[in-house]
């Protein structure tokens, strides 16, 4: 069945960019979320809104994108989840884009299709700017005949999409990545502090290291790094809720780790920085943010 309907349930700093790239590619949006200050910008937009997963149930294709597995289980199998609502005959398909372990994947698709609901995981990749421009990486798992019918959602929100194999190996690639593209963060918010304090500036630097060994995602392109920087410290809460999210992942990782028996000093020791961030990053960050002539508008 061909997707028209689309409920959006999440739409914090990532989901709001990630929804009006639905809405604009033609598809028929609803968005949920807790808070109604989210709520109400849509509205303006002429979106309609719901604070109850449950009104999304009627939709051909739910996203969920919440924060943690206590609000990814609310959503879904929760008193007033997508699961609760769901009418007899209609096969709603769950695009779970969510960070979360394989095994939570496991448990969600399970309690939805007791109700006739079909799931896939596809968590994303790319950060706030890419998914305000529809431009993001998305990793999917699932049935096959389930992909076939998401893809052209996906592809309203993503430039790359790639199927990854069975019902939660996307959230692997997904932690596997972050463990990377963290790193690449915090380290890169070093090396580039450290080379303008040496009067070496960010745009002259990132296109070396683009060609260079020292390439990462943050060299990818030198006119969206400060603004990579400029998004993260737009405020105390936006850092504070970056950060959160970026713990967060790296505690999966490690949970992702420990039943393989895998040993992983280094992702150890960066979950540890991460977990000790304090106002010297913001500071470091907030001054990358500002000091490229790229940054200005």
């Amino acid at each position: 069945m061909t997707i028209r309907t689309v409920g959006f349930i999440g739409v914090g700093n990532m989901g709001a960019g990630m929804a009006r790239c639905v809405r604009d590619a033609g598809f028929d949006l609803t968005v949920c979320d807790s808070n109604p200050e989210a709520l109400e910008r849509f509205r303006l937009e002429g979106v309609r809104t719901t604070r109850r997963a449950a009104d999304c149930a009627g939709m051909d294709a739910v996203i969920v994108l919440v924060a943690n597995d206590a609000q990814i289980r609310a959503v879904t199998l929760g008193p007033d989840g997508i699961a609760s609502a769901v009418r007899a005959g209609h096969q709603p398909l769950v695009c779970l884009m969510s960070t979360t372990l394989p095994e939570t994947v496991a448990e969600v698709a399970a309690g939805l299709a007791a109700v006739g609901v079909r799931m896939v995981d596809a968590p994303v990749s790319g950060g706030q700017v890419r998914a305000e421009n529809a431009t993001l990486t998305i990793m999917i798992a699932g049935d096959d005949a389930d992909i076939d019918r998401a893809e052209p959602l996906m592809r309203s929100m993503g430039r790359d999409v790639f199927r990854c194999g069975a019902q939660g190996a996307a959230e692997v690639v997904k932690l596997v990545n972050n463990m990377l593209g963290i790193a690449s963060m915090y380290l890169a918010a070093e090396a580039f502090d450290l080379a303008a304090r040496h009067g070496v500036p960010m745009e002259r630097l990132i296109p070396i290291l683009e060609v260079s060994s020292g390439r990462n995602f943050l060299t990818a392109d030198a006119a969206m790094t400060p603004k990579h920087f400029q998004t993260w410290v737009r405020s105390g809460p936006a850092f504070d809720a970056l950060i959160s999210i970026l713990r967060k992942d790296l505690h999966l990782a490690q949970a992702l780790a420990r039943p393989v028996g895998a040993e992983m000093p280094l992702l150890d020791e960066i979950s540890r920085h991460v977990d000790a961030t304090d106002d010297a990053v913001l500071q470091r960050w907030t001054r990358l943010a500002t000091q490229s002539a790229l940054s200005r508008t």
